[in-house]
């Protein structure tokens, strides 16, 4: 039996150590099971290099054992056929060869077929959630294939994934996030295999994987080692209104709600509020572009992506992902699920939109309605799931392009240069203590994750509310579609406060944010 620190110096010599001419159709999940085995225990996989971008594929010797936290960003590409059995009775596969095998050799039956995939760094991935951080601007990685990263010109590493469990390989769907460990080489691109002169792309020979939560770091729904919840909700909720929304408490507390938001149901669609910051200034240069929310949003949330928009970005670049020479294409909207997706409009001249950018908008507000995008091919295209929350800020009283479900005025109560106060860089952000830091996180971590009951009292008193309201004839009494909205806040005022069932003091509370909502229309 092989051990563990012969896995890590020696992957593809225990792989063929392994091949005792069993049945060469099961032997991928006897190869997956027996890693797996090995690694475990929290302390054994700790011992997998990560390739990333600080450890990038050229710096490893060929036959590495690497683990690749990714997205799978394309998974339209074509089977291929290995030769399995080897002479000699060898095995064949993650990247062992034999060559001394002509053609001629070939016996058909030896044959197999594994699945190729391409995969991505996780897009918006927080630097916190990276061991030893994310490297500066200056230390730059581009992909073999950089069309295939949602973020134009961002520093990342790109894969090509060859999984030989059949099992395994059917379950993989576009944008999951996941741990892919295995035999890392370099071998020709899938698509060029047959070119005179095939590029030589990172190529994955998967051992096993497991996929990673929504939340990246593992959460708890109620956390047990949070104390006071509503305290530390009130923090947060200070917090970032103090360093990225001017003292707006408000919108403070309507960014957190949204950003916790998931899809709870499909049918009935029950989906992530979308949001509009509205009224919220533009920056006060080219340079200075990215809101301070952007960073403190990062600085709490595992997964966060920026998508400044603008007349040329509309028109110029694509949103969804499209097949362009049997290569799909990345697009700014392909992201892991669990995303928050923060749009600024403030960049947004005067100006005329042609087709690419009708195309992107209508993108952009399918994903925002439905939580589904499409991925375009020469004669078709193809729908996919997502869940994703969207917040837009904008200096008009709604956003030019887009409608979203809530449109909260932005009411600032500071003084002072407020464009350079909301457009600060993160340098400038005044961070909580790293306990502090902790703390913040594992709660929007385990509100992203809860569920909530309403219990039958609270039912009945919802209810009453809603015909009291009515009879009322106030201005603001809500119409059914308000009630759903209200009803979906309430939940996730409950989330923000860890409660595994709803209170009148959630519901009321989430009253009381509409009134001062439409007070400040």
């Amino acid at each position: 039996m092989s051990s563990l620190s012969d896995a890590l110096e020696h992957p593809a010599k225990v792989v063929s150590s392994l091949y005792r001419g069993q049945d060469i159709d099961q032997f991928p999940g006897i190869v997956a099971e027996h890693f797996r085995s090995l690694f475990k225990s929290d302390d054994a996989f700790q011992k997998i290099p990560a390739l990333d971008v600080r450890r990038t594929p050229q710096s490893f010797p060929d036959g590495s054992l690497v683990v690749f936290n990714a997205m799978v960003q394309d998974t339209s590409l074509s089977p291929e056929l290995y030769l399995a059995i080897l002479n000699g009775n060898a095995c064949g596969g993650w990247g062992i060869t034999e060559t001394t095998t002509t053609p001629e050799d070939v016996q058909p039956e030896h044959l197999r077929e594994r699945s190729v995939f391409w995969a991505i760094s996780i897009p918006g991935l927080s630097a916190w959630c990276v061991n030893g951080g994310l490297p500066d601007a200056s230390t730059f990685q581009q992909s073999a294939q950089p069309h295939k990263f949602p973020v134009p010109n961002a520093s990342h590493v790109g894969a090509q994934l060859k999984i030989y469990d059949n099992k395994l390989a059917q379950s993989i769907r576009v944008t999951n996030v996941m741990s892919f460990i295995g035999i890392l080489t370099f071998e020709p691109l899938h698509a060029n295999i047959d070119y005179p002169d095939p590029v030589n792309v990172p190529t994955l020979h998967v051992l096993f994987m497991s996929p990673l939560p929504s939340t990246i770091v593992p959460r708890a729904f109620p956390d047990s080692t949070l104390s006071t919840v509503g305290a530390l909700r009130q923090e947060l909720i200070r917090w970032i209104a103090d360093e990225a929304l001017a003292g707006d408490l408000i919108a403070s507390e309507f960014v957190l709600l949204c950003s916790i938001a998931r899809v709870r149901s499909r049918h009935p669609p029950i989906l992530p509020l979308s949001m509009t910051l509205s009224g919220f200034p533009s920056p006060p240069d080219a340079l200075s572009a990215t809101p301070t929310l952007y960073h403190v949003l990062a600085g709490i949330f595992p997964l966060v992506a920026l998508l400044p928009l603008s007349i040329e970005t509309l028109n110029n670049a694509s949103f969804y992902p499209e097949s362009k020479e049997e290569n799909l294409h990345s697009g700014y909207l392909q992201h892991p699920k669990g995303t928050v997706l923060l749009l600024t409009e403030g960049q947004v001249m005067e100006g005329q939109i042609f087709d690419q950018g009708v195309k992107n908008i209508h993108a952009t507000q399918e994903m925002m309605t439905d939580q589904t995008i499409s991925y375009m091919f020469p004669f078709s295209k193809f729908q996919f799931e997502t869940d994703v929350n969207f917040v837009v800020t904008t200096e008009g009283t709604k956003s030019t392009f887009f409608r979203t479900d809530l449109n909260v005025p932005f009411s600032p109560t500071t003084l002072g240069n407020l464009r350079k106060a909301l457009y600060r860089p993160r340098e400038a952000v005044v961070f909580p203590s790293a306990e502090k830091l902790s703390q913040f996180r594992q709660l929007v971590g385990g509100s992203k994750i809860g569920h909530v009951n309403l219990g039958e009292h609270l039912g009945k008193y919802i209810e009453e509310d809603f015909v009291q309201g009515r009879l009322s004839g106030h201005q603001m009494t809500p119409s059914s579609d308000d009630l759903i909205k209200r009803m979906v806040l309430a939940r996730l005022v409950s989330l923000s406060h860890h409660h595994v069932e709803m209170t009148i003091q959630d519901w009321e509370s989430v009253k009381a944010l509409e009134r001062h909502t439409q007070s400040h229309a």
